[in-house]
């Protein structure tokens, strides 16, 4: 499980290096990468304790997404108050749901980012680059550094997506 992480976050750091090059500093990068991975560390036990349960994590510029899905409330707010001890982390964005994962289907949220992505590189007057898609349960979340236009194209753009029944923006907005 830990490998698995840690080769999850050198792929998203060499991604975010050659495709987000620009938007950040590589030293936002690198402590985005460790935000992400003290995050997973400090909540694995809670995790386990709590299944069916399924916590993933997302930094960007410092503004943290916690989405998936937890058996109940409780584990919801036990999160949040885990996590409140980072202190690089600006903005936390809990978006967790009380619901089990095995009724999450992995296939189709990855093919509604697959959508939203190629949307957002086809549109003009929008750097799709300097944007992060998840998706998960037909929840499209939003995360980068833009300008309030862009966020706002951004999320119509997704939300123009079939398949899609919500769209979160988590962005830092650079006007």
């Amino acid at each position: 499980m830990l490998s698995t992480q840690l080769l999850r976050n050198v792929f998203i750091y060499l991604l975010t290096i050659f495709v987000l090059a620009g938007c950040t500093t590589f030293g936002t990068i690198f402590e985005d990468n460790s935000i992400e991975s003290r995050v997973y560390s400090l909540l694995k036990d809670l995790e386990a304790e709590n299944q069916p349960a399924k916590i993933e994590v997302d930094s960007h510029n410092l503004y943290v997404l916690i989405y998936g899905q937890v058996p109940n409330e409780s584990v919801k707010t036990q999160v949040s108050q885990i996590i409140t001890g980072v202190p690089e982390i600006r903005k936390v964005f809990n978006e967790l749901r009380v619901g089990s994962p095995d009724d999450v289907s992995g296939f189709g949220d990855t093919w509604i980012s697959t959508k939203v992505r190629s949307s957002l590189t086809a549109e003009k007057g929008l750097d799709s680059k300097r944007i992060t898609v998840r998706t998960e349960n037909k929840e499209v979340f939003l995360m980068g550094l833009v300008t309030r236009a862009e966020g706002d194209k951004a999320a119509l753009v997704a939300r123009n997506i079939s398949g899609v029944n919500k769209v979160v923006k988590i962005f830092e907005y650079i006007d």
